[in-house]
């Protein structure tokens, strides 16, 4: 494990009275389950070059959730538009990121008058999306901050703008695993709720074309 050379986040995160920082982790311990991916050549060698193997795990990582955090959007753009008979469908919010399309779904769910979602599960629905607004946060700390190793705590952390304080950098310390454990969740949160469009809005399915019964259409 290696700090990047022309960052010095070390320094930085031993300055407290200049940054926003999250208290440095407790020792992680070792998965009891391990699995394997693929090995594969980079097409840019010069990117990889001293890359260790902690470090290649949490860029593989950050690549699988970043995947599944966007089918998440994306199915939620869809609940939405579903929930507010929006059609073409891409002419609401097309650009909304994640946690907005989940806080617009949660606002309309909670001010629903008609009995299209049963309370049950519309109290499901908005449980899954109060969790996703949440995990898309956790998710900007990795898209929109630097990664780096901190040699001082021997710990990766963050660090990015904060929108609250703007003076000072917001610094969150985290570990290889996590983008593995977040890219689990966003797959979990985007079944959960993609089953509950499909329940409510969803439309049959062609068989032909390996689609399954009932599925979830934009239009």
């Amino acid at each position: 494990m290696r700090p990047l050379e022309t960052l010095e986040y070390g320094q930085a995160a031993t300055t407290t009275t200049e940054v926003l920082m999250s208290d440095p982790l407790s020792p992680q311990p070792t998965p009891k389950t391990q699995h394997t991916v693929p090995s594969f050549t980079s097409p840019v060698p010069g990117l990889v070059v001293g890359m260790d193997e902690e470090e290649a795990e949490i860029t593989r990582g950050l690549g699988l959730m970043l995947r599944r955090a966007a089918l998440l959007e994306y199915t939620l753009h869809g609940l939405l538009v579903h929930l507010k008979d929006k059609r073409p469908a891409y002419s609401y919010q097309p650009q909304a990121t994640g946690g907005q399309l989940a806080t617009e779904c949660i606002k309309y769910l909670k001010e629903m008058e008609n009995e299209l979602i049963p309370a049950k599960h519309r109290a499901d629905l908005i449980e899954y999306l109060e969790t996703s607004v949440d995990r898309f946060k956790i998710r900007h700390h990795f898209v929109h901050g630097v990664l780096d190793f901190d040699p001082e705590s021997q710990q990766w952390l963050t660090h990015k703008g904060n929108k609250t304080r703007k003076t000072l950098p917001e610094i969150r310390f985290t570990t290889s695993s996590e983008p593995w454990e977040l890219a689990i969740e966003f797959d979990h949160l985007n079944k959960k709720i993609l089953e509950l469009d499909i329940e409510y809005f969803g439309e049959p399915g062609d068989p032909s074309q390996g689609e399954p019964a009932r599925v979830s259409v934009k239009r």
